[in-house]
C-alpha cells in the first residue's frame, strides 16, 4: 500500500526533559504506516532551521519519501508538551511555516499513491475534494464529532477518524453511523482507555484498549490511524485490524514522543520558552 500523508508537522518539545521530538498528525501517520510495511510519503512544509532538519532527517531514517517536503525560509513549528500523569497537554505553540497550498505537482504526486491521509490541523479543507478525486481520502476529524465541520467534509472522505473519549459507547456508535450516512465508507473512533469502535455501513465492531504502563499518550491516535489504514487495505478483517491498531497505539504510550528521534531543544527555543514562562509567572 502506498500512502501519501498530506499536511501538518510540528516539533514536540518537553521542557521537563529538555528534549524535542518530530511529530504532527500527518508525519506520525506516515512514519507508523511505513513501520507497518506501507510505502509512505509526506507532503508538507518545514523551515530551514535545526528543527526542520530534525524532521526531515527522522522521516528519511524511517523510510518516508520527502521529495515533496518544502523547506522555505522561516521557523519550523513547535508545541510544548506538558505531561500530567501520562496524559499530554499542550502549552505555548507556533505553527511556523507549516501552512502551505497544494500545487499541480503535489496533486500529481499524490495521485501516484493508493491512499491519502490528512487532518483538521493541515488547514487544507478547500483542497481536499481535489485530493479525493484522485485517491481515496483518510481524514482525522479529532474532536469534531457530529458538527458542521465534519458534515461538510465527510462526502469526500473514505476513512473517517474521530477522537471520542468525551462520548459514551452508545453516542460513539451513533456518531459512526452518522458519519457513514454522510458519505464515509468506514468510520472509526478512539475512546482512550475505553478502546475503539469501527462502523463500515453494516457492522459496528468494538475493541478494548490494550493495557500498558502509560508514560505519554502523544501519538497514540495517529499510530492507531496508521495501523487501521494498513490493516484494512491489506485484507485483514475488521476485528483483527482493530486489535492490532489498539495494541500498537498502546505501545506508543510507553515512551515519550510519537516515534522517537529525540534531540535537545534548540537554544533559541529554550530562551523563548523561558521568557514566556517568566511573563506568565
Amino acid at each position: 500500500m502506498r500512502l501519501a500523508a498530506v499536511g501538518d508537522n510540528i516539533i514536540d518539545c518537553y521542557p521537563e526533559t529538555g528534549h524535542m521530538y518530530p511529530g504532527g498528525n500527518c508525519v506520525n501517520v506516515a512514519v507508523h504506516a511505513a513501520r507497518a510495511g506501507a510505502r509512505s510519503s509526506y507532503v508538507g512544509s518545514a523551515g530551514q532551521d535545526e528543527r526542520g532538519d530534525q524532521l526531515a532527517t527522522a522521516l528519511r531514517a524511517e523510510g518516508v519519501d520527502v521529495s515533496r517536503l518544502r523547506r522555505p525560509a522561516g521557523p519550523t513549528g513547535y508545541a510544548t508538551v506538558v505531561n500530567v500523569g501520562g496524559e499530554r497537554t499542550f502549552g505555548p505553540f507556533d505553527r511556523g511555516v507549516a501552512g502551505f497550498r497544494l500545487d499541480k505537482a503535489d496533486l500529481e504526486f499524490i495521485a501516484g499513491h493508493d491512499l491519502a491521509h490528512s487532518s483538521y490541523s493541515a488547514q487544507l479543507e478547500d483542497q481536499l475534494p481535489a485530493v479525493a478525486e484522485r485517491v481515496p481520502l483518510s481524514f482525522d476529524f479529532d474532536a469534531h464529532t457530529g458538527d458542521g465541520y465534519a458534515a461538510g467534509l465527510l462526502p469526500h472522505v473514505t476513512y473517517a477518524f474521530f477522537s471520542a473519549s468525551h462520548l459514551t459507547e452508545t453516542e460513539t456508535g451513533d456518531l459512526l453511523r452518522w458519519a457513514c450516512a454522510q458519505g464515509a465508507r468506514v468510520a472509526l473512533a478512539t475512546r482512550g482507555a475505553a478502546g475503539a469502535q469501527l462502523f463500515d455501513g453494516h457492522e459496528l465492531v468494538a475493541e478494548p484498549a490494550a493495557q500498558v504502563d502509560v508514560v505519554d499518550t502523544l501519538g497514540a491516535g495517529d499510530t492507531f490511524i496508521a495501523h487501521m489504514l494498513t490493516g484494512l487495505t491489506s485484507g485483514f478483517g475488521k476485528q483483527e485490524t482493530l486489535r492490532r491498531a489498539c495494541a500498537h497505539a498502546a505501545r506508543v504510550c510507553t515512551s515519550l514522543g510519537a516515534f522517537g528521534h529525540a534531540r535537545p531543544i534548540t537554544s533559541d527555543l529554550t530562551r523563548h520558552l523561558s521568557a514566556t514562562a517568566a511573563k506568565e509567572s
